[in-house]
């Protein structure tokens, strides 16, 4: 065999070892705008969301929760920048981390509640308060959205495949 021929094997199996390295090997981030998610089971991921909580601009894990056979919720955290110190002052973004266990599809709803519209930061979005703010459960008092957030509470619905 000449040193050519031997060097494509070689070659190639360098390129397949750096296709693996573009990842920070972090979970995969899908923000607002892609609300179709496809992943493999045993992969961790996390639906990014801008918010500024100091503002009481907050998302909620809202009800029904996803199919618990196909994803694990992880939980939330949430990020400031800039500002310069002052309240408010940034930009933020939230973060709601998920492990696929098993193949299946699922939904995640997430509500977004900005300037404080749906509730406080110790509430949940489960049993949904009515839209006009009377305190009183309904089942749906806010729309699902379609475009990027802005300042009107909406849902934002992700279907999550696992594959």
């Amino acid at each position: 065999m000449n040193t050519r021929t031997a060097l494509i094997p070689l070659a190639a199996a360098g390129v397949l070892a750096l296709a693996g390295c573009g990842s920070s090997g972090g979970a995969d981030e899908y923000g607002t705008e892609k609300r179709a998610v496809t992943v493999d089971a045993g992969d961790e991921f996390t639906l990014k969301v801008p918010a500024n909580p100091a503002l009481g601009q907050n998302w909620y894990l809202a009800g029904p929760r996803p199919d618990g056979h196909v994803l694990k919720f992880r939980g939330k955290r949430e990020d400031e920048e800039g500002g310069g110190g002052l309240i408010g002052g940034g930009d933020g973004t939230q973060f709601f981390d998920f492990t696929a266990l098993e193949p299946g599809r699922t939904t995640v709803k997430l509500l977004h509640c900005p300037m404080g519209s749906c509730h406080s930061g110790t509430e949940t979005a489960y049993p949904y308060p009515s839209a006009s703010g009377s305190g009183t459960a309904s089942s749906s008092p806010y729309p699902t959205a379609t475009g990027t957030p802005d300042d009107r509470p909406a849902f934002f619905v992700y279907t999550i495949t696992v594959r």
